[in-house]
C-alpha cells in the first residue's frame, strides 16, 4: 500500500504541492472548503480553528465569517486526489484518517492523550501507554459509559424536578382557589356586619324622624285648635259689636273679657330637628368602632408555606397542631422537613414586636424567634448558637434553649407565653402575661432578619397566637 512520503527531510515540497496544502495543517487538502474571501482550508482544520477561537474568521486574512457557511471546493478536492494518485500516495477515503503530521495510518492509541497516533508518533509520546486501536476502544467506551451514567442520573433528576414543579403548579392553583374562597367568605361576613350596622343606623334615623315629625304634628294640631278657637271668638265678638247701642254698652265688660287670649303661647323648644351630626359625624369612624368588635387582629400569623407536612394549620393561620398523617405538601425551599416547625409570616428587620402564644396543656413545645437562614431540610440543634432564641417545655421541665440548656425556675404552669423582640437592641424576652412576670431574656446581635418560630410537637393540643387589642390614639 502506497503511503504519503515527501522523501528526505531536506527535500522541500514542490510549488504545486504547496498550492495544494492547507494553510493550517500544511498538509494536502482533505475535504477542502472555500470561504467568501477566496481562501480554502480543510473542513476539519477550519472547524477546529473556529472552535478554539470561538469566533468565525478566516485563519489567513482574519475576515469575519459570522453566519457564513463554507462551500465545498470540489475542484480543489479533485485536483488534490489526482496529485496524490500521480505521486503514488494513498488517497484516504472519507471514512479513513491518516496522521496529520506523518501521513501514516493511525494504528496505536495513546492512553494519556486519549488520541490515535501512527508509528512515527511514538517518539512524541515517550512514557505514554500506547496500545493497539482495538484495546483503546473499551477504555474510551468505559469512560463514556461513566459519563453517560452521570448524564442519565441527571436526566432522572431533571424529570423528578419537572414533576415536582408540575405538582407545585397544581398546588399554587389550589392555594389561589382556597385563598379566594376565604377572602370572599370574610368579605361576605364583613358585608353582613356592615349591612346590619347600616340597617341599624337607618332604623335609628327613621325612628328619630318619626318622633320629631309626631312632635311637630302634635304642635300643629294644638295650634290648629287654638286658631279655630280664636277665629270663633273673633267672629262672636264681632257679631256682638253689631248690637244696638245700649245692649252693646251693657255687654261691653263681658265682650272685653272674651276678647282676651289668656292661654300662653307655645314655648320655643330646642332639638326639634333631626340630629344630623349624630348620624353622620365621623360616620366611618363610628362604624369602624362598632365593626372592630367583629374583627380579630394578630400582629403575627403563621406562614403555611413553612409548615412541616406533619403539622396542620387553622384556616386563619393563627393556630397549629399535629396532623394525623403526613400531608401531601410541596417540598418548597421554605418548608421545614423533617423538623416539626412553622415560622411566622412577619419578617422582623427593625423596631419592637410582641405576640402572645397559648400553649395550653401541651406537654412539649418550643416558642421564640430564629434567623432567616435556619436549616429547613435537615435536623438541627435548637440553640442560640445556631441562631434560634427560644424557650420550651419538655419532660415537665421549662428550659431556655441554650448550650447547654438553662432550666427556668417557674412557680406556676405556663398556659400563655408573651414574646417581645427589640431588633435594634438584639433582645428576645419571654413573659407570663397572666401576671406580667419576666421569664428570661436573650441578648445577641441580629446580623440578618429573624422570624417567629413555633414548635407545637406532635400533639393534638393546638398552639395558638392570641388576638391583640385594637386601640385608637387621638391627636
Amino acid at each position: 500500500m502506497a503511503e504519503c512520503s515527501y522523501g528526505d527531510s531536506n527535500d522541500r515540497p514542490s510549488l504545486l504541492e504547496e498550492d495544494l496544502s492547507c494553510p493550517v495543517c500544511r498538509d494536502i487538502f482533505r475535504e477542502p472548503v472555500l470561504l467568501s474571501c477566496s481562501h480554502s482550508f480543510c473542513r476539519g482544520c477550519l472547524e477546529h480553528s473556529w472552535e478554539q477561537k470561538r469566533i468565525h474568521e478566516c485563519p489567513v486574512c482574519r475576515k469575519k465569517c459570522d453566519g457564513e457557511q463554507p462551500i465545498p471546493n470540489r475542484a480543489l478536492k479533485n485536483t488534490c486526489e489526482s496529485y496524490q494518485k500521480e505521486k503514488g500516495w494513498r488517497v484516504p477515503t472519507a471514512s479513513e484518517a491518516l496522521c496529520g503530521l506523518h501521513r501514516r495510518e493511525l494504528v496505536l492509541f495513546c492512553m494519556k492523550d486519549e488520541e490515535p497516533v501512527c508509528v512515527d508518533c511514538v517518539t512524541l509520546h515517550r512514557g505514554h501507554e500506547l496500545y493497539p486501536l482495538e484495546q483503546g476502544v473499551p477504555f474510551c467506551k468505559g469512560e463514556l459509559d461513566e459519563k453517560i451514567e452521570i448524564l442519565e442520573q441527571k436526566v432522572e433528576y431533571l424529570k423528578r424536578l419537572k414533576q415536582k414543579y408540575n405538582d407545585i403548579t397544581g398546588y399554587i392553583q389550589n392555594q389561589a382557589q382556597q385563598a379566594e374562597k376565604q377572602i370572599k367568605m370574610e368579605f361576605e361576613r364583613l358585608h353582613k356586619v356592615l349591612q346590619e350596622e347600616e340597617a341599624s343606623r337607618i332604623a335609628a334615623l327613621r325612628e328619630e324622624e318619626e318622633l320629631k315629625k309626631k312632635l311637630m304634628r302634635d304642635r300643629v294640631n294644638s295650634l290648629t285648635r287654638d286658631l279655630h278657637a280664636l277665629s270663633e271668638n273673633i267672629q262672636s265678638v264681632k257679631r256682638e259689636m253689631g248690637a244696638e247701642t245700649l245692649p252693646f254698652l251693657q255687654n261691653f265688660q263681658a265682650l272685653k273679657r272674651r276678647a282676651q287670649w289668656i292661654k300662653e303661647d307655645p314655648p320655643r323648644v330646642s332639638g326639634m330637628l333631626i340630629d344630623v351630626a349624630k348620624h353622620l359625624g365621623s360616620l366611618g369612624f363610628q362604624v369602624w368602632e362598632k365593626v372592630k368588635s367583629h374583627i380579630t387582629y394578630r400582629s403575627v400569623v403563621m406562614d403555611p408555606n413553612t409548615a412541616s407536612p406533619w403539622l396542620s394549620l387553622s384556616a386563619d393561620m393563627s393556630s397549629v397542631c399535629a396532623s394525623q398523617e403526613r400531608q401531601p405538601l410541596p417540598d418548597n425551599a421554605e418548608r421545614f422537613d423533617p423538623c416539626v416547625f412553622v415560622l411566622g409570616s412577619t419578617r422582623l428587620t427593625a423596631g419592637r414586636h410582641r405576640w402572645d402564644i397559648s400553649v395550653g396543656d401541651n406537654p412539649k413545645w418550643i416558642v421564640g424567634v430564629c434567623k432567616e437562614s435556619v436549616a429547613r431540610k435537615r435536623k438541627f440543634t435548637v440553640t442560640t448558637g445556631g441562631g434560634v432564641w427560644t424557650i420550651g417545655l419538655s419532660k415537665g421541665v421549662y428550659n431556655a434553649l441554650t448550650t447547654p440548656r438553662t432550666p427556668l425556675a417557674l412557680d406556676r404552669r405556663l398556659e400563655t407565653v408573651r414574646v417581645k423582640v427589640n431588633v435594634e437592641k438584639g433582645e428576645v424576652s419571654f413573659w407570663d402575661p397572666s401576671d406580667m412576670k419576666h421569664i428570661c431574656t436573650f441578648t445577641d446581635t441580629f446580623d440578618q432578619p429573624v422570624y417567629p418560630i413555633f414548635g407545637p410537637g406532635l400533639h393534638n393540643t393546638p398552639m395558638a397566637i392570641l388576638p391583640g387589642k385594637l386601640t385608637v390614639s387621638q391627636a
